[in-house]
């Protein structure tokens, strides 16, 4: 397995950048949410929704707050005279793709998460279907209001970062206070670190057998952008667990492919972009298919751990001394290769790589002091850990313990980073940010020197079906650009459509 080490004499191409989703789609859902939100808040729907609560959770009630709408979810806050106070929180309809399935897949994983771990997360009362929702709002999840000062990301901000940029790490924090926070998210990552699970998958709880384990697929924050941003077809998408981290790595590389094939409109910038879209997705999948992809410091199958695409700052709640108090939104976690949890996490300076000024060179300048940091307090945390015996409580219970000794979290994060087997899974889950990462750092290390970082020093690679299909793709990618407009699949059509590349 190559080592993805930077190239010394890579040069950049500047016309390679993240690639963007659908604008029309874009518009389209902000137009339909704001309709949405404006119908959800109402008096009656309040009414409804603070009488639903009071069925499980009966004691005088105080305040019924204003419903509050997140990145993929709307909450709805009912305060009782004590004090404490109860939400529902519903799917935002047309942002949430399979909101039933998300619902069911997040209850589970917070439930395991409290009774296998010491991270405090909120205490689910009830959930169900859009049928069982007599307010009308979809599928929901009743849970308790964890009382909070702020979240982390707060906490470790630039408090000067303009309101309409992204929010980035505060270059001024003080070491002590980046340690203590730091510390914190350490330590439930170290914990997460610790549950492992016998297939790639996402928890489902079954209420017959009083139990919790892999039964859905492994629904991950991609997926539901390919879905919003192209009209895939649902049956284009995985529907199953996987066995093996190969197989998972396959799934991961053809929806790269049906991503660009479905998107319609900001897929590419003219036949170049195309082609190298198009080359960069077949080379991916042929190292998919021959096991290529899966890094070498990976555990061998049959022991995958919870991993969580959505943990970070934003998503943990402190209290006003800045202690974690709550770890919210486990819709995004899953049973994953183990490789998943190594790799050190994005989030140390907030700010998305992909997103970052400069490209991923500067973030990788601004990122590697953090990582230390952050890795410093890590094995801090791994003692503290090893004294008090934890590792193996946790290790007792997990669903495929076996006892064995293996290398400190911290040194397998040190080791992504050192051979950027970070990008490689990076990569892999995020099909908006794959082009970059493939023509900047990851096509040289499998394939060695490409001196214009781009598809033509690669045609030879792909197989004769490969390139056989290459042409009518990209001739119809070219017609596309100059037809703007919304497309809905028809399933034997997307199904046909998405053979005709996947060869």
């Amino acid at each position: 397995m190559a080592e993805f080490r930077l190239p010394p004499t890579t040069k950049p191409k500047f016309r390679f950048h993240r690639m963007q989703k659908d604008d029309l789609v874009w518009e389209k859902l902000e137009k339909d949410t704001d309709q949405w939100e404006e119908s959800i808040r109402t008096r009656e729907v309040y009414d409804a929704v603070g009488n639903f609560i009071l069925k499980y959770k009966q004691a005088p009630a105080e305040a019924m707050h204003v419903a509050i709408r997140g990145g993929y979810n709307t909450v709805y806050r009912l305060e009782y005279k004590d004090g404490s106070s109860v939400i529902m929180r519903v799917p935002i309809k047309d942002v949430v793709s399979f909101p039933e399935e998300r619902v069911l897949y997040e209850v589970a994983t917070t439930r395991y998460v409290a009774a296998h771990t010491t991270i405090p997360v909120p205490h689910i009362y009830h959930h169900g279907t859009a049928a069982e929702n007599p307010t009308g709002l979809g599928p929901f999840i009743i849970m308790d209001y964890i009382d909070h000062d702020d979240n982390m990301c707060v906490a470790l901000l630039d408090p000067n970062t303009p309101k309409a940029e992204r929010p980035v790490l505060n270059p001024n924090i003080t070491e002590e206070k980046l340690e203590f926070l730091y510390g914190q998210m350490a330590n439930i990552l170290l914990q997460l670190s610790t549950l492992r699970f016998p297939r790639i998958g996402s928890l489902v709880e079954k209420k017959d057998e009083n139990s919790i384990s892999v039964e859905g697929r492994p629904l991950i924050g991609n997926m539901n952008c390919i879905a919003v941003h192209t009209n895939i077809p649902e049956n284009m998408l995985p529907s199953q667990t996987y066995a093996s981290s190969d197989e998972w790595y396959r799934a991961l590389s053809d929806m790269h492919m049906a991503q660009l094939v479905f998107q319609h409109n900001d897929a590419v910038d003219d036949k170049e972009d195309a082609l190298d879209k198009y080359v960069a997705r077949q080379l991916s999948r042929n190292l998919a298919t021959e096991g290529r992809l899966v890094p070498a410091l990976s555990e061998s199958d049959g022991e995958f751990r919870l991993f969580s695409e959505d943990f970070r700052p934003s998503n943990v709640l402190l209290d006003e001394d800045q202690r974690v108090v709550g770890v919210i939104d486990w819709e995004f976690a899953y049973a994953a290769p183990a490789q998943f949890s190594f790799d050190p996490p994005w989030w140390l300076l907030i700010h998305d790589p992909e997103y970052w000024t400069g490209g991923y060179s500067e973030w990788l300048k601004a990122y590697e002091p953090r990582l230390q940091t952050f890795l410093r307090v890590l094995e801090a945390e791994e003692r503290k850990m090893a004294a008090t015996d934890l590792a193996e409580k946790l290790n007792a219970i997990s669903l495929t313990g076996s006892g064995k000794t293996e290398p400190p979290l911290s040194q397998r994060m040190r080791e992504s980073w050192e051979k950027r087997t970070w990008m490689l899974n990076y990569a892999a889950r995020k099909s908006w940010a794959f082009d970059f990462l493939w023509w900047r750092f990851l096509d040289e290390s499998f394939f060695g020197p490409n001196e214009k970082q781009d598809h033509q020093a690669r045609l030879a690679l792909l197989s004769e079906p490969q390139r056989k299909a290459m042409e009518p793709f990209v001739e119809r990618k070219m017609k596309e650009r100059g037809n703007r407009q919304m497309i809905k699949w028809d399933e034997k059509d997307a199904a046909d459509r998405l053979a005709e590349v996947l060869v």
